[in-house]
């Protein structure tokens, strides 16, 4: 797979090299025309310096402006290269075009270098970097802190791990019994890209796949990164999978859950509103460790508890974690009479300082549920409802002047709702003529003893299910087949 990504570049890098170098096919046109006698020997003065430094300007300037202008180079547009950076995400436009820059100025110099000999000796110190480097990266792509990645060698890589997966014997996944209320739907799942979330994309797949689940979707907390990992698993596990995420909203001051189904996850703006979300709750991890320390007096190192996580947050629950278990903290004044119940500490902690209302509790902004509509619908996504009885409780009218506002959905099945809430609500499923989802909003092995596939759905519901499902599977066939 590295030695197709090494080929599929070097054809890249080639085509490149092509089009920065039409300057010299201007060259001897122009030399041609001098030789057919239709324009005086003398310009041949005028035109070596000319193209001297159109030369110059064509290897600095040419591929860091399409760069800038397409995102790609006309070779990596050809032979679809990625440049990423180190963690993995799309290198920025500064990046990108420092690469091409500093990659056209390099190739120039070695011209010079006796008469051109540097040019091979540069070839062969990058393709010897390139074979040693695990990530295949050549001397450029160091000093820029970026790698190019074929597509073709991905497809190759999911090729592998489906063959892998086949190959596996059934007894090595996890052995696990199916919960009282599982059904092999679960529409509402958490991924490590949540905040509280427990397992990688692929160990929910191993369970999903161990427990008998036919369809699967991710909804990770304003996050998509857990789709472009699912689609590839979903074949080599036998599980259809609807892309999703999860978004907290409010709409006249209730909070609500809205999960999105069947979006174009690709799409920019859930880049855009995943970092203004980060944005705000590492803002409000920071209040909250400063509230804590002006109540406490312990001073925590927010750099040590942010390089924790995965997101960059702290939430309530790890800074309480922090204190009760970090020896560092075992003499504290403070935390003394919560030590002497040690079984309730951490609920005790929670409830005097952290729930709403309290000294060191911190509200960071919600979206608007229009803002979150609009999103989910401009990547042709259809919005639901999460746990119904979480937002609205018993009040029906309130549900319903929900699903009003453009909401095509309610989560009717789920952990959290006992039958007499499952069937109040299809009642108003039937009357407002929504879709009905299920779901289990599992996190992993998290201490709330929800397993994935628990939703308290039913197979005398199926086909009431099926008619969202097909849609979504429908949905995201079509627009995998618009972009092949």
């Amino acid at each position: 797979m590295k030695q197709k990504n090494i080929f599929s570049r070097f054809m890249a890098v080639t085509t490149d090299l092509v089009i920065t170098l039409i300057p010299l096919l201007v060259w001897d046109l122009i030399i041609f025309i001098i030789l057919a006698g239709f324009l005086p020997a003398t310009v041949m003065t005028f035109l070596d310096d000319t193209i001297r430094y159109i030369i110059f300007a064509s290897f600095v300037i040419t591929n860091p402006f399409i760069t800038y202008v397409y995102g790609k180079t006309l070779g990596q547009t050809v032979y679809d290269i990625r440049i990423l950076n180190t963690s993995n995400k799309k290198a920025s436009s500064a990046q990108r075009m420092l690469r091409e820059m500093l990659g056209g100025l390099a190739f120039l110099g070695c011209f010079y270098i006796y008469h051109g000999i540097g040019i091979p000796i540069y070839i062969m110190l990058n393709l010897i970097v390139i074979l040693l480097d695990k990530y295949g990266r050549g001397i450029v792509d160091f000093i820029c802190r970026t790698k190019p990645v074929s597509i073709a060698a991905v497809a190759e890589k999911a090729e592998d791990l489906k063959k892998k997966a086949k190959d596996e014997e059934k007894e090595e996944l996890p052995v696990l019994e199916r919960g009282k209320s599982f059904y092999h739907y679960d529409l509402h799942a958490h991924s490590k890209y949540s905040i509280y979330g427990m397992d990688t994309v692929e160990e929910i797949f191993q369970k999903a796949s161990a427990l008998g689940i036919q369809v699967l979707s991710i909804t990770d907390r304003f996050s998509v990164k857990a789709n472009f990992e699912a689609e590839v698993l979903s074949k080599p596990y036998g599980i259809s999978y609807i892309p999703g995420i999860e978004m907290d909203c409010e709409y006249k001051g209730y909070p609500l859950t809205i999960l999105g189904y069947g979006i174009d996850y690709k799409d920019p703006l859930f880049v855009e509103m995943g970092n203004e979300h980060l944005r705000l709750q590492r803002k409000a991890s920071a209040e909250r460790i400063e509230k804590f320390k002006e109540v406490s007096g312990i001073d925590m190192n927010l750099s040590r508890l942010v390089n924790q996580t995965t997101s960059g947050i702290v939430t309530p629950e790890m800074l309480i974690n922090e204190v009760l278990k970090n020896p560092l903290y075992e003499d504290v004044e403070f935390l003394k009479p919560y030590r002497d119940d040690e079984e309730n500490a951490f609920q005790h902690l929670y409830a005097d300082y952290f729930a709403p209302k309290k000294e060191c509790y911190v509200e960071a902004p919600l979206m608007t549920l229009q803002s979150v509509l609009e999103t989910i619908k401009a990547t042709k996504g259809i919005s639901i409802l999460a746990y119904p009885k979480k937002s609205c409780g018993d009040d029906v009218e309130l549900l319903k002047e929900i699903l009003s506002q453009g909401v095509e959905g309610m989560e009717i099945f789920s952990a959290y709702h006992e039958e007499e809430d499952i069937r109040r609500y299809l009642k108003v499923a039937r009357d407002c003529a929504c879709f009905v989802s299920c779901g289990s909003d599992y996190y992993g092995d998290n201490g709330l003893m929800i397993q994935l596939g628990d939703s308290k759905a039913e197979s005398k519901y199926e086909k009431l299910l099926a008619i969202l499902i097909n849609r979504c599977l429908t949905k995201s066939e079509t627009k995998v087949s618009e972009k092949g």
